[in-house]
């Protein structure tokens, strides 16, 4: 497996803590076995890079992901690009080929590109659990579950290492339900 995968919003989005988390999920919990029976971590990088102003400027984070060593950090064009708002649209949609597979936050990303798009209503799910911040979340438990990159539990333990407990039954139900609406998406892209 060779994944490039970009997320892509605004300042304040937590785009990057969606980078380190999948990073993390892969690198520490997912497990692959090499030529010689041994067992160990997929191999992952993840780099970030945000517009003058931290929140509100332009965000993004880049994650590849591989069973074997890599020795180039940076995501040229991406497999799958996460869209959370329409300044990241218009800075990232072109970096893409006929076949990355393309997620987007529908209520902020106001312009669609041609072909197959899943659309997420991320923000609109994190409002219906009380806060807009777990956003982020939502979107990543969707992005797994249409991509499948790594398991769900993998995806849970990194979670909650890089947040703090009080947050993590909020953050679970924002992974479930963007793990839902990841398979509504995907009903809704084989419908049409």
């Amino acid at each position: 497996m060779d994944r490039q995968i970009r997320f892509s919003g605004f300042g304040g989005q937590g785009v990057i803590l969606m980078g380190i988390v999948l990073a993390r999920a892969a690198s520490l919990y997912e497990r692959t076995t090499t030529d010689d029976g041994h067992s160990r971590g997929k191999q992952a990088i993840q780099t970030q890079s945000y517009g003058p102003s931290a929140r509100g400027g332009h965000s993004k984070c880049d994650v590849k992901i591989s069973d074997h060593q890599m020795l180039y950090p940076f995501v040229e064009i991406p497999d799958d690009l996460i869209i959370m708002s329409q300044q990241a649209y218009l800075k990232y949609i072109g970096d893409r080929k006929p076949d990355t597979r393309i997620l987007i936050d529908p209520d902020l990303v106001l312009e669609r590109p041609e072909g197959d798009v899943y659309e997420v209503a991320a923000t609109k799910a994190a409002e219906s659990l009380g806060t807009r911040i777990v956003a982020n979340i939502v979107m990543l438990g969707a992005f797994r579950e249409i991509s499948g990159i790594v398991s769900r539990d993998s995806l849970e333990k990194a979670l909650f290492d890089s947040l703090p407990p009080a947050t993590h039954e909020l953050n679970k139900k924002a992974l479930s339900l963007g793990a839902e609406l990841g398979r509504e998406a995907q009903s809704r892209l084989a419908k049409s």
